[in-house]
């Protein structure tokens, strides 16, 4: 008889230890959220959480927020301890995780209605922004427009100046003789971080040269792309921008705080940064500064034309791991999250856009309205950062060498060459999963 006993005893131990750990005793749910601290921070999303819980008893969704959470995450998956929802942000190897199979893909439940809705979930999006595919599956949500890298300028000293906003890389030249009459330089831009001016300046260039076709040849490591008319033209063009003295004195030595508060001091007419400028340097912000987004001039005898900003890429999505204990609940969380009603009140009070329809009109800012204004009025398609997210080692070993033509230690042949051999070797590489990227 003891024995039996103690044998249900160990039975219950056990049961209950394989319980899942986020329904406690009384049936309550609690749905684990880490995300991303960045630009656009997170009390969008734990404001959302609030409200949600007050209308869902029962319901606690726990957000944890970090510049680091990438640190946090890596030990959790690495430990089979997943939280439900997750913003991996930039530094996270997203792309390795769903290769593992440890994100579960979105298609089914994006078929089904949104929040309060009789519209498909995936209906309530703007189409042109929403392709974090692999493999034909949809994995990430992006909710935030998230353009990050734009060229930002002061509408009111263009005006007080009398001066045009350049549309061409020539008036631009021209722009920066005049700029220089008045003690300003051209560009402040954060020298230390050169993915900004690699992103913001080269890759548009390819694009203006060669169009969309010269920059998908180079993500998709078709041979010679990296080596292709577009490709040189850009590493030109980039190292004429610096002969002809487009960059603030000292720049290439300078984090992107300074470069931008340098810009908001009308030391520099542009800055390069994404839609999270605003908020995140709202402190410096003269009163009077008239902050607007334009997007990068066009080139002479290019095959390209103007088309929408480089945005950025998987790490600023939200996404669902596959073991996920609350997966059908943190789904809901973020239906609500991503609905109309709740985006709204996330666009008026934060100064973000988002990327759910119909939500424009709730714009307070008249910067973000023009960020927006670019993306509509560029043509084509709006590029994310695929080779940084698919490629990493690629990614950074060719903006190093972007950085080294900038500052004259090669010249745009070498740099050319040495990003095709850089790509040769990822291209022969069999442990690394090629990826065939379209947008």
């Amino acid at each position: 008889m003891k024995k039996i006993l103690w044998t249900l005893v160990l039975l219950l131990v056990v049961v209950a230890g394989c319980t899942d750990e986020s329904d406690n005793d009384d049936g309550e749910t609690t749905v684990e959220v880490m995300m991303f601290e960045g630009g656009f921070g997170s009390e969008w999303v734990k404001d959302s959480a609030e409200s949600y819980m007050e209308m869902n008893e029962g319901v606690t969704i726990d957000v944890t927020s970090s510049p680091d959470i990438h640190q946090q995450l890596q030990t959790r998956f690495l430990s089979d301890d997943v939280p439900d929802l997750i913003v991996p942000g930039p530094s996270f190897d997203i792309q390795g995780v769903i290769r593992e199979g440890m994100i579960a893909p979105l298609d089914d439940y994006l078929d089904e209605n949104a929040y309060e809705s009789d519209q498909a979930w995936v209906d309530t999006f703007e189409e042109g922004q929403f392709n974090l595919k692999k493999d034909g599956n949809t994995y990430g949500i992006p909710t935030v427009f998230a353009s990050g890298y734009l060229w930002w300028y002061d509408e009111k000293l263009f005006n007080d100046q009398g001066w045009e906003v350049p549309q061409t890389q020539e008036e631009l030249y021209e722009l920066a003789d005049q700029a220089e009459e008045q003690g300003k330089a051209v560009f402040a831009i954060p020298g230390v971080h050169p993915s900004y001016y690699f992103y913001g300046i080269y890759l548009p260039l390819v694009e203006r040269f060669g169009g969309e076709e010269a920059l998908l040849n180079a993500y998709n490591l078709e041979e010679g792309a990296w080596q292709s008319d577009a490709i040189l033209k850009a590493a030109q063009e980039s190292q004429k921008m610096v002969e002809e003295g487009l960059f603030m004195e000292g720049t290439f030595g300078i984090n992107h705080t300074e470069a931008q508060t340098f810009f908001f001091q009308r030391d520099a007419l542009f800055a390069m940064a994404g839609t999270w400028l605003e908020g995140e340097m709202a402190d410096v912000i003269p009163e009077d500064f008239k902050l607007r987004a334009l997007n990068q001039p066009a080139v002479a005898n290019g095959d390209g034309e103007q088309l929408a900003p480089i945005s950025t890429g998987w790490g600023g999505a939200w996404y669902i791991p596959e073991d996920a204990n609350q997966k059908d609940a943190a789904i809901e969380f973020l239906k609500y999250l991503s609905s109309e009603a709740e985006v709204e009140k996330m666009v008026e009070s934060k100064g973000l856009a988002s990327v759910v329809k119909n939500t424009d009109d709730a714009i307070q800012s008249d910067a973000l309205a023009s960020a927006l204004g670019v993306l509509q009025e560029s043509s084509g398609s709006y590029a994310p950062t695929a080779i940084n997210d698919t490629y990493p080692e690629l990614a950074g070993n060719i903006v190093d060498l972007y950085q080294s033509l900038m500052l004259g230690d090669i010249t745009p042949e070498e740099f050319a060459e040495e990003a095709e051999a850089f790509a040769e070797q990822t291209r022969n590489n069999d442990n690394v999963e090629k990826v065939d990227i379209s947008w």
